[in-house]
């Protein structure tokens, strides 16, 4: 039996990412499989026996600083790797590098995945070049090699050796290519998926609310701020509506959000993980996910999977993922985004438009909801071609040539 060794230096939930990283392994289980990621606290992982798993816990003896993670806001207290300096780099090339070669010796991997083309990728492909290592592409490992390049230059290195690289999307191929040297050869396009055992959807009873959901980092780079402005230029034309913002906002971000809980229709709680979220998805209306960037955007796709309709900016790999028989039911509204700075930060003078354009597709979608505008069964199935299932199958395809 293959014995794969899946690599992450964050954690692997909370996160698209580290969803990502759970479901892969959750896909994979008829392999023999172990795993080593970044971990903090009293954190649990279930998907694997614990002989299998090689945590790297933050804080530690020789990492004084919290887990660092591949967003600069992450939904749990976290380095910025932009902030690191060379001295707790190598600090933290150190503890990983005894726990990738304990995991190696003792587990025997025939082959490694590892998530993001970054600095843990780079460890991997440097310590191991011999073994095949796949890895999968997130978006945020570009933006940080486009923020900092000092750190790709001095860290990532050697990557064109990978055996494949997996891609969100054709438009990040280019990317791929041009920043870590990659032979268009090696890059698969596989996009993301939901777990359908959790994603769902449910027959819808009429109700007298009509419920949105927000889900995600509590940060002004998902959009959350324009989020509530937008909102709150249509709540008083939409009285049933209520708009639920899912998070763990770090105090300041909390006390900007603040003067929005005014309006009773805006309410703001955390839900504890993805069982629990899919829940509050079935018994909503919308989901909506105003972001300035994103990979993918997979928790569009896991809204979908639930019967929701959804409001979401211009995100290229999930346009193209979702295809047009999703794209043109009416059950997606794209917004075009403001001009941004640095990849994720709006230009300031284009918020008041972008905030009519989100406030436009809010009500569309709500007045959808009013009449009762059915969702297809075409659409649903469409949607499921982006079940975890569809995409192991081209991942064993391409491990098993």
């Amino acid at each position: 039996m293959m014995r794969i060794l899946h690599v992450q230096a964050q954690l692997p939930a909370k996160t698209g990412s580290g969803v990502y990283f759970a479901n892969v392994i959750k896909g994979l289980k008829t392999y023999d499989q172990a795993c080593l990621y970044g971990s903090f606290g009293d954190f649990e992982f279930d998907l694997l026996p614990k002989d299998r798993q090689y945590a790297v816990k933050f804080p530690n003896e020789t990492c004084e600083f919290p887990l660092p993670g591949m967003s600069d806001v992450m939904p749990y207290e976290s380095t910025v790797y932009g902030e690191m300096t060379p001295a707790m780099i190598a600090d933290w090339q150190f503890v990983f590098r005894q726990k990738l070669r304990q995991a190696v010796n003792q587990f025997k991997p025939d082959i490694i995945f590892c998530h993001h083309l970054w600095l843990l990728t780079a460890l991997v492909r440097q310590e191991y070049p011999n073994l095949p290592i796949y890895a999968f592409c997130h978006g945020t490992d570009l933006r940080q090699a486009h923020q900092h390049p000092d750190l790709l230059a001095r860290y990532v290195l050697d990557l064109n050796g990978l055996t494949r690289v997996f891609a969100l999307s054709h438009d990040q191929v280019p990317a791929i290519q041009e920043t870590y040297h990659i032979s268009k050869a090696r890059i698969t396009v596989l996009g993301g998926g939901f777990d359908p055992e959790i994603f769902y959807p449910k027959e819808k009873f009429k109700k007298e609310s009509i419920d949105i959901i927000y889900a995600g980092k509590i940060a002004e780079a998902k959009g959350i701020y324009a989020l509530a402005e937008a909102f709150g230029q249509i709540s008083d034309q939409f009285p049933e509506a209520q708009l639920h913002l899912i998070g763990n906002p770090a105090p300041e971000a909390h006390q900007r959000l603040t003067p929005y809980f005014k309006n009773s229709q805006i309410k703001l709680y955390n839900v504890v993980d993805q069982p629990s979220l899919a829940t509050i998805f079935r018994q909503a209306d919308i989901f909506t996910l105003p972001s300035y960037y994103e990979g993918l955007g997979l928790v569009n796709i896991e809204a979908l999977a639930c019967g929701l309709r959804v409001v979401t900016t211009e995100i290229p790999a999930l346009k193209e993922q979702l295809g047009s028989v999703v794209n043109d039911s009416g059950v997606i509204s794209y917004v075009s985004l403001p001009g941004l700075v640095d990849q994720d930060k709006p230009v300031k003078a284009d918020l008041p438009a972008f905030y009519q354009r989100l406030a436009q597709a809010l009500a569309a979608q709500i007045e959808a909801c009013r009449q009762q505008v059915p969702f297809s069964d075409t659409v649903q199935q469409a949607v499921l071609e982006s079940s975890w299932p569809q995409l192991i199958q081209r991942i064993e395809q391409k491990i098993i040539q």
